[in-house]
C-alpha cells in the first residue's frame, strides 16, 4: 500500500500519537513531577517560541504543497486544451498531413492516459508518449502554409503544439520530484522537538497531559499528511486525474472512428523511465 494513501495516512497518525504518548509515559517514569514543576516558567516561554517557529514553517510548507497540487491540475488542463486545439486546427492542413497530426494526437493521449498515468505513481515516464509528442511538434511545424487560411492557422497550431510539450515536461517533472528530502528532515526534527517540549510540564494528572500531547501529535501529523498528499500530485489516493485528457481521448476516437496507432509512431521498446523521488 502506498504511503500517501488514506489508510496509510490513518496508520501514520495513530502511530505518531502512540509514540508521542509512549515517550511521555517513559519520561514521566524516569523524572519526578517536582523536577518538571521547577522548569515550568522557562519551558513555557521556550515552548511558545519553538511552537510558533514550527507552526510558521509547517504552514508555509503546507501552502506550498497545495499550490503545487493546484498548479499540476491546471497544467493537465492546459495540456489537454492544447492537444485538442492542435487536433481541430489540423483541419486546415492538407488532408494527408491533417490525418497524420490527428492520429499522432490520438496516439499520444492514449499512451498518456492508459500507460503513463499509472506509471507516474512511481515517478515513471512513458518514452513512447514522449517520442510521439516530439513527432507531433515536428509534424505541425514541418509545413509551409500556402493559402491564407493555412497561414492564419499555422502559427496558432505551432503555439498549441509547443504548449502541449511544455505542459508535458512540467507534468513529468512534478511526478518525478515532490517534496525535497531536506524539507521532510526539517519537518520531522521540528515536530519531534515540539512534542518533546510537551513532556517538560509537570501536570499531576498524567492522563490530562497525555491527552494534550496526543492532540499536539495529531495536529502535527495531520499537517504532514497534507504535505504528503498534495506535495506529490500524481501519486496516492489524493492525486490529479487525467479527466481532461480522457475527454480528448473520447473526442479523438469519435472523430477518427478508432484508437489510432499512427504510421511512423515510435515503437514501444522499453516504454518507461522509472524513478520515484
Amino acid at each position: 500500500m502506498a504511503i500517501d494513501s488514506y489508510w496509510m495516512g490513518a496508520v501514520l497518525v495513530v502511530a505518531s500519537v502512540l509514540l508521542s504518548v509512549g515517550g511521555l509515559l517513559l519520561v514521566r517514569s524516569k523524572i519526578s513531577y517536582d523536577q518538571f514543576h521547577d522548569a515550568h516558567e522557562v519551558s513555557g516561554y521556550l515552548l511558545s517560541i519553538v511552537g510558533t517557529m514550527y507552526a510558521v514553517l509547517l504552514g508555509l510548507v503546507v501552502v506550498d504543497a497545495m499550490g503545487k497540487f493546484q498548479d499540476a491540475r491546471n497544467n493537465v488542463q492546459a495540456e489537454a486544451n492544447g492537444l485538442a486545439d492542435v487536433f481541430m486546427l489540423s483541419d486546415k492542413y492538407p488532408p494527408e498531413r491533417s490525418k497524420q497530426i490527428k492520429e499522432l494526437c490520438a496516439h499520444y493521449v492514449q499512451r498518456v492516459v492508459d500507460v503513463e498515468w499509472p506509471m507516474m505513481d512511481d515517478g515513471g515516464i512513458d518514452m513512447e508518449a514522449r517520442r510521439t509528442a516530439i513527432k507531433l511538434i515536428r509534424t505541425v511545424q514541418d509545413f509551409e502554409p500556402v493559402t491564407q487560411a493555412q497561414q492564419a492557422i499555422y502559427q496558432v497550431a505551432v503555439q498549441q503544439a509547443c504548449q502541449v510539450w511544455d505542459c508535458r515536461r512540467a507534468r513529468t517533472n512534478q511526478a518525478q520530484f515532490g517534496v525535497p528530502p531536506e524539507e521532510w528532515l526539517v519537518l520531522f526534527i521540528g515536530g519531534m522537538i515540539t512534542i518533546i517540549f510537551t513532556y517538560i510540564f509537570g501536570v499531576k494528572n498524567i492522563r490530562l497531559q497525555s491527552a494534550m500531547t496526543a492532540m499536539c501529535a495529531i495536529l502535527i501529523s495531520l499537517n504532514m499528511l497534507l504535505v504528503l498528499w498534495f506535495g506529490y500530485p500524481f501519486s496516492g489516493d489524493r492525486k490529479v486525474h487525467p479527466d481532461a485528457l480522457k475527454v480528448d481521448q473520447l473526442i479523438f476516437e469519435n472523430q477518427l472512428g478508432h484508437r489510432a496507432a499512427p504510421s511512423g509512431a515510435p515503437d514501444d521498446s522499453s516504454g518507461s523511465i522509472p524513478g520515484r523521488i
